[in-house]
């Protein structure tokens, strides 16, 4: 009886901390259920969505004391769950303002209740603590945007790139699902911290060969939906094809949730695992300079500005996996244990704070293309930049700062984001006797930094482009949309002014980051194994 009442408390608690998901998801539903019987204009379910997302971070905040015990709860709800949820959310925000009127209003329901959808999918991501519930949430952020990337235009170029990006994608998940069950037989169990507990505190790996497998193949799924390479290849095409919003939308939302799913499920679990970490670590390492190497160059070559922000995306994926890097050589952190030397930027930390940077600045620049663009003179190239400034300087001035940003630039946060990046490599020491370590993240940091400049060069294009070449004679007039007028400029400000006051970042990547690799002491009822061969699926159970 007394495990029954504990199991029915468990999961009131585990139900208490998804109702902000549970917030969103209903809405959706109703939203896409009553969609074609309720005849509303785009500005109804717009409205609805931007009022839901507002309602879930108010409810996020409500249940930010609730924590479910980590060796029997399929979710969290720590620091690192609330940041990145609260991250998702107000993105989400963003991109709601920027999709107002870029659906019809036949199709808007699905499309705000398909947007609605992927922002739950990428929250349960966040908080996952189960490698199901893990790729649950991965895959409720794949599924709708399949939807997204048909329903705003329907010819044959979308056609295509939809159809690309669902084989591709659907492929990715088979890599990811190989890779999550390897990862599950290792130790037997499918909560992640418990996993993290047995590989780390009992050195419990029965077959270091499973986890070297899980490793590549779990990389190779994520590695899809961050666009690295050498999965990278379908994003210039799908961007160029795809409405910008949805291109905007890819940018950010897969990256986002790509690199959380990484930092939950592989550093975490593997960071004190002597073989595995090292392995993984020079996976990673080979993955972050090809896929830096090929973006920057790349977009170099690009006239297109879709195809250059889908390589620019490419390039930032790099930057973000320097990161991945790092938090595989950061040890994982014990409450109370003081003997544990912590790096002055965690691998986990510079992820986390790099992204909360690249979503406003993308979205950003993604945005003022929306602004600028009519159905009549759509903006698609650098040439239909010429000139803006010198007649429309506010728009030309917020997508300024957005690529002043993108590039680093201080005092923008996208230079904050590279900087704490490039720091936690710096920063993160090998506790093993190889002497690898060191090397290989100074090496790291050239090479990002030697991609930081040429990655600077595409962008002062656009802003030469903006500010020094003279105007057509037929300009760009930017529609009367004020929501979109709203998020691109909030974005601009915000990247200034955390450029300029970051500390609000770098607390909430601290935090965040210090929970993603903590490993918490077990309580009396989920106690751990005190021996390999003992039942240890207790823990997750």
């Amino acid at each position: 009886m007394n495990a029954d009442a504990s199991s029915y408390l468990a999961a009131l608690t585990t139900l208490r901390a998804l109702i902000p998901e549970l917030i969103v998801l209903s809405v959706a539903t109703i939203v896409m259920t009553a969609g074609p019987f309720v005849k509303q204009p785009r500005r109804v379910w717009s409205a609805t969505a931007f009022f839901t997302l507002v309602v879930a971070a108010l409810a996020l905040y409500g249940v930010h004391n609730i924590t479910p015990d980590p060796y029997s709860s399929v979710l969290l709800n720590d620091a690192f769950s609330g940041w990145t949820r609260m991250g998702f959310l107000m993105a989400g925000l963003v991109i709601v303002l920027l999709a107002h009127d870029q659906v019809d209003d036949a199709r808007s329901p699905e499309f705000f209740g398909g947007l609605m959808m992927l922002h739950a999918g990428a929250m349960l991501v966040g908080s996952a603590n189960d490698l199901v519930l893990l790729f649950v949430g991965l895959e409720l952020v794949s599924m709708p945007t399949y939807l997204l990337l048909y329903l705003t235009r329907r010819n044959a170029t979308t056609q295509e790139a939809s159809a690309k990006y669902f084989f591709l994608s659907v492929f990715s998940s088979g890599l990811l699902l190989f890779g999550l069950a390897y990862l599950y037989g290792i130790a037997g169990v499918s909560n992640l911290k418990a996993l993290s507990y047995l590989c780390h505190h009992l050195a419990y790996v029965p077959n270091p060969t499973l986890g070297i497998i899980a490793i590549v193949f779990v990389m190779a799924g994520l590695g899809f939906r961050v666009a690295a390479v050498p999965f990278h290849f379908y994003a210039p095409d799908v961007y160029e094809a795809s409405p910008t919003i949805v291109a905007a939308l890819l940018a950010w939302i897969p990256k986002g949730v790509g690199f959380a799913a990484m930092l939950r499920a592989v550093t975490a679990v593997f960071a004190e695992t002597e073989a595995l970490s090292q392995r993984g670590a020079i996976l990673v390492y080979l993955i972050a300079i090809a896929t830096m190497t090929v973006g920057n160059m790349l977009a170099l070559r690009q006239t297109n500005l879709k195809r250059l922000l889908a390589y620019s995306s490419i390039a930032h994926a790099g930057y973000l996996l320097i990161g991945v890097v790092a938090a595989f050589r950061n040890l994982p952190y014990s409450p109370g244990v003081t003997s544990q030397a912590t790096p002055l930027v965690l691998g986990a930390e510079g992820v986390l704070l790099y992204l909360m940077t690249y979503s406003l600045m993308t979205l950003g620049a993604f945005g003022t293309i929306i602004l600028l663009s009519t159905p009549e003179r759509p903006v698609e190239s650098i040439e239909d930049l010429d000139g803006l400034a010198k007649y429309q300087p506010v728009p030309a001035l917020f997508l300024a700062l957005c690529l002043f940003s993108l590039a680093g630039v201080p005092p923008l946060a996208g230079f904050w984001g590279k900087l704490w990046v490039f720091w936690s490599a710096l920063g993160a020491t090998s506790p093993r006797s190889d002497e690898s370590g060191p090397g290989l993240m100074m090496s790291l940091v050239i090479f990002g930094g030697l991609n930081a400049a040429i990655g600077a060069y595409y962008y002062l294009r656009l802003v030469v482009a903006m500010y020094l070449r003279p105007a057509p004679e037929v300009r760009l007039t930017p529609r009367n949309a004020w929501p979109t007028a709203l998020a691109v400029g909030g974005c601009a400000t915000l990247s200034l002014f955390l450029g300029c006051y970051p500390r609000p970042l770098k607390e909430a990547s601290r935090e965040a980051g210090v929970a993603a690799i903590t490993q918490p002491v077990p309580s009396p009822v989920s106690s751990a194994p005190e021996h390999p061969g003992a039942e240890h699926t207790a823990l997750a159970h």
